[in-house]
């Protein structure tokens, strides 16, 4: 029978383990801390700022709101950075894409110190995550990780490691942010790794590939990308994917709300209903990868205070 993984249980067990450490950080007059930068006021990451401050709060950590004009400057942006490099309330930098045109992401992120580079943004720690001595792992391909560790431990009943080791994983998607790093935290742990992309699919090769694997990915980007021809019988599908599609009815007709307009919904790049029960195990979107992100970050923000303070 297929396991749908509880996402959100994940991350609020996770959670518990941040508070729990976090107290006995301040119980020593330590605290660490959380600073988002966010230049202009892109509603996406406007939005996002608000839930990096709603975790802070409910884990304990200080929080800092960092906001400059869409017209600032450059040099502005990285006086900004540099005040909080020297912030001692801030353990953690998460820089808020994107940024105005004018603004390079290159210039920002290579000011941040790397000591506070929580989301794996800077070439130095990207790296060493390529190394396999990943400081600061970023949050999604983590959480991808995570959720895979904790469910072999807690359903499978094994050990994570012999998890990993030799397992055929196909990731399917390239970008920077989160289907390579993803590849490379699975290559770190000895499995057997591919990575698949819009590339692949263009050449009709995509099947052929996402079928050898005992674990599949997916992080493209595409709603219903994957589907039951795609999927190995009793793989287990970790779907990053968040997409908005329209409502349609089974005539095919769109689905209008109580304001006349077409209703969408949230969808992964997984056909989950078609793709589930071939699965041994499945994450499900919406409440799903993105339930164990953010506190990823915050294990990051966590583990970037000890080491300020020499505290294994």
């Amino acid at each position: 029978m297929t396991k749908v993984i509880d996402c959100v249980a994940i991350g609020e067990e996770i959670m518990g383990e941040i508070q729990s450490e976090t107290k006995a950080l301040r119980d020593k007059g330590i605290t660490p801390g959380i600073a988002t930068l966010l230049v202009g006021d892109d509603f996406g990451s406007k939005m996002y700022r608000g839930q990096v401050e709603k975790f802070c709060e409910e884990a304990g950590f200080n929080y800092v709101n960092k906001t400059l004009p869409a017209d600032a400057t450059e040099e502005q942006v990285k006086e900004a950075v540099e005040e909080l490099n020297n912030d001692k309330e801030v353990s953690g930098i998460l820089p808020l894409r994107p940024f105005p045109e004018h603004i390079s992401d290159y210039a920002v992120i290579n000011t941040i110190d790397v000591g506070k580079d929580i989301d794996c943004f800077h070439p130095f720690n990207m790296g060493q995550l390529t190394l396999g001595e990943a400081t600061f792992p970023p949050a999604t391909p983590a959480a991808c990780i995570e959720i895979l560790e904790r469910y072999a431990r807690d359903e499978e009943k094994v050990d994570p490691k012999d998890f990993f080791e030799g397992a055929e994983i196909v990731v399917v998607g390239h970008s920077n942010t989160v289907g390579k790093p993803t590849a490379l935290l699975a290559l770190n742990r000895n499995a057997t790794t591919s990575v698949v992309h819009v590339f692949t699919s263009m050449k009709g090769n995509l099947e052929k590939h996402t079928t050898g694997a005992d674990i599949l990915i997916v992080a493209a980007g595409k709603a219903d990308l994957i589907g039951p021809e795609h999927v190995k019988e009793g793989a287990i599908v970790v779907d990053v994917g968040i997409n908005r599609v329209k409502v349609y009815d089974e005539k095919g007709e769109p689905v209008l709300n109580d304001k006349g307009k077409q209703k969408t919904k949230t969808v992964g790049d997984v056909s989950f209903d078609a793709v589930k029960d071939k699965t041994r195990a499945i994450t499900p979107v919406p409440k799903g990868v993105g339930s164990v992100t953010n506190r990823m970050l915050m294990k990051n923000a966590l583990k970037a205070c000890k080491l300020h303070y020499g505290i294994e």
